[in-house]
C-alpha cells in the first residue's frame, strides 16, 4: 500500500542584471507602470510576459537577494561543476500545462529525471529491500497490517478513500472539480476536516504509519485539509509518469526568463528589498526600496505585483493594507511547510555498484529521501561528472528541525544555504543513514551543502491551504485582494491544485496576466 506524495548557477546572468538606479524614473504619472516584487519563477515570468505582450509598459522587477530563482536553486561543487544538484525544486512532467511548453519555448535542453528504479531501496523499521522485492513474501516490514497491504498491487489505500469519497475508484479530475466543494463527510465539508483526522477514521494507526513512512513525506500530517488531500489524490501529480529536469539545473528556467525579460525591455534590480508599500489618493502606489548597502529610493507605480510567498509578505516593514482584516485573513490562509535538502559530494557514484543509476530511495529515518546523481544513463555529453557522485537528502515537516540542529547557523544573508565540510556533523549523519538505507559501505564524502527553506524570507518549501479554506475560491480572491486597487499576488504559495510545484507558480502568474492585465494566452501555451 505504498503511498506517494508529492556552487549557485546563473551567477553570470545575475551579475548582468541592473542595480537600483534613478535612471528609470520618469517623473510622470508614476515612475513605473508595473512594479514586480520577487525574483522567483512567477515574478520573472510575469515581467517577461508583460514586456512581450505590452512593450509600451514600463516594467521593473525588484529582488532582495543576489540571485534569481527563489525556491529554485541549482548547485554544483567546484570539483564537478557540471554535476548539478537541486536544493529546491527539481522536476516537472511533460503533461503539466505551463512549465513543459515553457521549457520548450525557451529552448532549454531537458532530460529524464528518474524517480523509481527496481534497485532503489525502501528502508523501514530496520529492514531494507530493493523496490523490486519489497512487499513480496520474505520481504515484508514489521507493521501490524495484513501482508497484502504491503504488496505493490495493493488497493488498500483507495479502498479506504472510497469510504470517504464513494466514487473514488472511478473518479476523474473533471468530475472531482464539479463535486469537491459540495461533498460532505459526516455532514461536514471536506475543507473543514484535517486530512490526518479524516484518514485516521478509515485507516488504523499502523496503516497510516506505513503509508507515511513509505511515501517519504510527512507533510500530510501537518496542517493539510481533507479537501487539499483529495485535490491531490484526484487531480494531482501522477508519479507513474516520467519526470524531466533542465540540463544544467532547473534554476536555468528563471534565470533564462530574467534574461529574456531584460531583452524585452524590463528592468531588474537585484539586492533591492521592498520596505514599504502604500497607496495614495491619486491611486498610485508609493514604494520604499532599500539596497544591500543601505541606500534608499522612493518610487511610484500604477500597478504592483507581489510575487512572494506568505512569509515574504509578512516581512514587508510598512504595509498598511496587511492590517485590513480581510487581507490579513487571505495572507494567513496558507501555511508554509518546513523542508530542507542536503547534497553530499563523493569521489565516485558508489551506488552504481548496487545497480542504481538514479531514482529515489525512501526511509523512515530522519533523511526520509535519497536521490543519487552522477550515474544516470540519461546524462548528456555536456554534463561530465569528473568521476564524482552527489547524493541528495530531502526531508520535510518535523524532521527538518533535526537537520537544522545538526548544521551550524547560517548567515542571514545566505537565506538558509551554506557549504559544509564532508566531515561536518550534518554530512556525517546523512552519510551514516545513507549506508543503512543502501545496505552498503561507502567512501567518505568530500564536501556537503545544506539548504533550510524555513529560513527568512521563504518560511517553508511549499504551502498548504489552511483547514476551512477552499483553495479554488481563495486562490482567485487573493490574486487581486482589493477590488479598487491594482495590487496583485501570485506564486506557488497561493496556487490551486499543485502546491510546491513550478507548474502551480506559473499557472497563478499566467492566470493573473490574462484575467487582470488583459494579456492573450501565448501561442505556445497548449
Amino acid at each position: 500500500m505504498a503511498f506517494t506524495r508529492r556552487r549557485f548557477l546563473g551567477s553570470a546572468a545575475a551579475a548582468s542584471l541592473l542595480p537600483l538606479a534613478p535612471a528609470y524614473a520618469r517623473q510622470h504619472a508614476g515612475d513605473l507602470d508595473v512594479a514586480i516584487i520577487g525574483g522567483g519563477v512567477s515574478g520573472v515570468y510575469a515581467a517577461w510576459r508583460l514586456r512581450q505582450a505590452r512593450p509600451e509598459l514600463h516594467v521593473r522587477l525588484f529582488e532582495m537577494s543576489d540571485r534569481i530563482g527563489g525556491r529554485l536553486r541549482s548547485v554544483a561543487f567546484p570539483q564537478a561543476p557540471q554535476l548539478v544538484g537541486e536544493v529546491g525544486g527539481m522536476r516537472f512532467l511533460d503533461d503539466q500545462r505551463h512549465v513543459a511548453p515553457l521549457v520548450r519555448q525557451l529552448g532549454l535542453a531537458r532530460r529524464f529525471y528518474p524517480l523509481f528504479g527496481k534497485n532503489n531501496r525502501l528502508a523501514l523499521r530496520g529492514k531494507t529491500f530493493p523496490y523490486s522485492e519489497a512487499g513480496t513474501p520474505g520481504h515484508l516490514y514489521p507493521y501490524n497490517i495484513p501482508d497484502t497491504e504491503q504488496s505493490q498491487d495493493s488497493t488498500a489505500y483507495m479502498d479506504g478513500i472510497a469510504r470517504i469519497v464513494p466514487d473514488a475508484k472511478t473518479m476523474t479530475p473533471e468530475k472531482w472539480r464539479k463535486i469537491r466543494a459540495t461533498l460532505l463527510y459526516k455532514g461536514r465539508p471536506l475543507k473543514d476536516w484535517s486530512a490526518w483526522t479524516m484518514l485516521s477514521e478509515v485507516f488504523t494507526h499502523e496503516e497510516l504509519a506505513f503509508q507515511q513512512d513509505s511515501a517519504g513525506y510527512d507533510d500530510v500530517a501537518l496542517h493539510e485539509s481533507g479537501l487539499d488531500q483529495f485535490d491531490f489524490v484526484f487531480t494531482g501529480i501522477d508519479f507513474n509518469k516520467p519526470f524531466y529536469t533542465v540540463v544544467g539545473g532547473y534554476q536555468k528556467l528563471p534565470t533564462t526568463l530574467a534574461e529574456e525579460a531584460k531583452r524585452a525591455g524590463a528592468g531588474i534590480s537585484m539586492q533591492t528589498r521592498l520596505a514599504s508599500v502604500a497607496i495614495a489618493p491619486d491611486g498610485l502606489f508609493h514604494l520604499a526600496l532599500v539596497t544591500a548597502d543601505g541606500r534608499r529610493a522612493a518610487i511610484t507605480a500604477r500597478q504592483v505585483v507581489l510575487a512572494l510567498p506568505r512569509r515574504s509578505l509578512e516581512l514587508i516593514d510598512d504595509f498598511p493594507a496587511r492590517r485590513e482584516p480581510h487581507f490579513a485573513d487571505m495572507i494567513s490562509s496558507v501555511d508554509p511547510i518546513p523542508a530542507c535538502k542536503a547534497l553530499l559530494l563523493y569521489p565516485k557514484p558508489w551506488w552504481r555498484d548496487l545497480g542504481i543509476t538514479g531514482g529515489r530511495s525512501v526511509t523512515d529515518m530522519q533523511a526520509r529521501q535519497f536521490y543519487p546523481l552522477g550515474a544516470e544513463t540519461e546524462r548528456t555529453s555536456a554534463e561530465p561528472t569528473n568521476g564524482h557522485g552527489v547524493l541528495m537528502m530531502y526531508s520535510d515537516a518535523n524532521t527538518v528541525e533535526y537537520w537544522k540542529e545538526a548544521a551550524p547557523p547560517a548567515q542571514r544573508e545566505a537565506y538558509g544555504f551554506q557549504w559544509l565540510a564532508g566531515g561536518s556533523q550534518l554530512a556525517q549523519e546523512v552519510h551514516r543513514e545513507a549506508k543503512l538505507v543502501y545496505g552498503s559501505d561507502a567512501p567518505q564524502p568530500l564536501a556537503a551543502c545544506f539548504q533550510d527553506w524555513t529560513a527568512e524570507p521563504y518560511g517553508g518549501g511549499w504551502h498548504f491551504w489552511r483547514i476551512g479554506t477552499d483553495s479554488a475560491v481563495m486562490a482567485d480572491r487573493v490574486q487581486k485582494p482589493f477590488a479598487d486597487r491594482d495590487l496583485y499576488i501570485c506564486g506557488e504559495a497561493y496556487g490551486v491544485y499543485e502546491p510546491g510545484w513550478v507548474e502551480g507558480a506559473l499557472e497563478r502568474a499566467e492566470t493573473m496576466l490574462q484575467r487582470h492585465f488583459g494579456l492573450p494566452a501565448p501561442k505556445w501555451l497548449t
